[in-house]
């Protein structure tokens, strides 16, 4: 069973419209002055919140060097020939048969 149908429906959307600018109007102004100062309180937010990443991601950068580090020096000491600077060898490039 509907309760509201078609029309009734388009009806009733309009009223709530009307009804929530009304209110809406009647609100905003105690709202006015809050939209600056809450942009910047978000820009600031995001700066802070780059900064510490910034720092964040330099420690894991460190720790990750460290570990590589202490790595390389296991291997090193468990196979005596191992050398970490080897350059890489590219593969022979082949002609591709084109006329």
């Amino acid at each position: 069973m509907r309760i509201i149908s078609g029309t009734t429906k388009v009806a009733f959307g309009f009223g709530l419209g009307v009804v929530a600018a009304g209110i809406f109007k009647e609100i905003l102004p105690a709202f006015r002055g809050l939209g600056r100062p809450m942009l910047k309180a978000t820009v600031k937010s995001g700066m802070i919140l780059a900064s510490s990443g910034r720092v964040k991601l330099a420690e894991f950068k460190e720790t990750l060097a460290d570990v590589a580090a202490e790595a390389e020096a296991e291997l090193r000491a468990e196979q005596p020939g191992f050398a970490s600077t080897q350059p890489f060898e590219e593969a022979p490039k082949q002609n591709a048969g084109i006329m």
